[in-house]
């Protein structure tokens, strides 16, 4: 009798519904310490983490491309300095160097119009002139000045012509005398140089 009892209360015995099976995934993940963990993931969590990770993706690119920009804008910027500080010492030079070139102007025309028979003095005094137009021209040359040329053809940008003349012996638009040296610093004209173009 006490078996059959046991049996009924077996039968009774309510039937327990299983949970439903979740699949989970193992992923690994460093932790604060620097070591690898596995943690679980759920797949129903899955498709979140990776729309998350797309996301921190485009950020980063995003990010990269604005990093890129503003260092490109920053060169940019310190280049166009370099550009300015340099034209303003340029001309600051031209202002100052205005007047050695005039002093040179001068010797230039000394040395012109210097007779063609001089006695022993007369020499030692022009050639103590001399002396000190190679010192102006050294000057200059430190300065990065350099005299324009006025060899070949008319360049408006260069000289400034005085007369426009005809000549057998040049073509038109070509340079058949310079009157007076032309300077330049760099690409910056500190001056024309004065010339006579033939027509």
């Amino acid at each position: 009798m006490a078996k059959k009892k046991q049996k009924e209360q077996v039968v009774d015995e309510p039937i327990l519904e299983k949970e439903p099976v979740v699949e989970k995934e193992a992923e690994v993940v460093s932790s604060d310490n620097g070591t690898a963990k596995e943690v679980e993931v759920t797949s129903a969590e899955a498709p979140n983490l990776e729309q998350q990770l797309e996301q921190a993706q485009q950020e980063a690119a995003q990010n990269l491309d604005r990093w890129q920009r503003a260092a490109a804008e920053l060169a940019n910027y310190k280049r166009r300095q370099e550009e300015q500080l340099k034209l303003q010492r340029d001309m600051i030079k031209a202002d100052v160097l205005q007047g050695v070139i005039s002093a040179l102007d001068d010797m230039d025309l000394a040395f012109q119009n210097v007779p063609p028979q001089l006695d022993g003095q007369l020499v030692g005094w022009v050639e103590g002139f001399r002396l000190v137009q190679r010192k102006l021209d050294k000057i200059l040359e430190d300065q990065g000045v350099s005299s324009i040329s006025t060899a070949g053809a008319f360049d408006p940008n260069l000289h400034e012509a005085v007369s426009h003349e005809d000549s057998p012996d040049h073509e038109e638009g070509q340079i058949i005398a310079e009157l007076r040296k032309g300077y330049q610093i760099g690409s910056r004209v500190i001056r024309p140089a004065l010339v006579r173009v033939a027509k």
